[in-house]
């Protein structure tokens, strides 16, 4: 059984001026998709929620799943958040705490336009409803392309901002673009954080928790039988 955590980047619609569209998930897809797994009776866990599940029992839970979205993009809370809420459905997202409160284009693709991340008071709003806001680095920087010194100085200072900024614990990790290397591991262990997740170059065997695959939700899930496929070994 693959880790059930699905990763999701922005819910929004692409402007003209985007080159690759497949980390956008319209906000009517988004919801169908949620309703989706409300209709199916998943239990819906935090990124820390699961993880210690798994630490305390040697597996997860039954038919669960912990939804993350990575940069913490402004309209995670300005379409998503709405549709959680209604919902009654948690999740976590993986911030870049530099580019809290900014409209800047250091986490887009190159030669795309500069695009709005959370304000503080998005982040203070969610967190009070229960979302949970993990790492996602300082910067954004590539782990595997930095020097070791450079590793530690982003995963642990992204951790005091957002415990700064919360007053809660930050427990979980991100690695930018899902790249990351046993020193990166070793890093974020040592700063303090139960896990950390990438993507497709991850593990899907649990008991590797710094190296924790997730479940790409990309556009080419935008019909709904193909979100369906992709969720369906959870369901079991």
């Amino acid at each position: 059984m693959p880790v059930p955590v699905l990763a999701y980047h922005k819910i929004d619609r692409p402007t003209a001026d985007i080159k690759l569209r497949g980390a956008f998930t319209s906000p009517r897809n988004f919801a169908k998709q949620m309703a989706y797994l409300k209709k199916r009776d998943f239990k819906f866990y935090t990124a820390t929620e699961l993880i210690e599940f798994y630490r305390n029992n040697g597996a997860f839970p039954q038919k669960s799943v912990a939804l993350t979205f990575d940069d913490g993009w402004k309209d995670n809370y300005t379409f998503a958040f709405p549709i959680l809420r209604d919902l009654g459905i948690k999740a976590t997202i993986f911030l870049v705490p530099s580019c809290v409160g900014k409209t800047t284009a250091k986490v887009v693709a190159d030669g795309e336009s500069e695009r709005e991340h959370l304000s503080i008071e998005d982040i203070r709003e969610m967190s009070d409803y229960g979302i949970e806001f993990g790492s996602h680095t300082l910067n954004h920087k590539l782990l595997h392309k930095i020097a070791p010194e450079e590793v530690k100085f982003e995963v642990e200072e992204s951790k005091k901002e957002i415990e700064n900024l919360l007053h809660k614990p930050c427990q979980t990790f991100a690695y930018p673009a899902g790249f990351f290397t046993e020193t990166a591991q070793q890093a974020v262990k040592n700063a303090g954080y139960i896990a950390a997740f990438s993507t497709v170059y991850g593990d899907d065997d649990a008991s590797h928790l710094y190296a924790l695959n997730r479940i790409e939700i990309l556009r080419r899930n935008r019909f709904l039988f193909q979100f369906a496929r992709t969720v369906k070994p959870l369901a079991s």
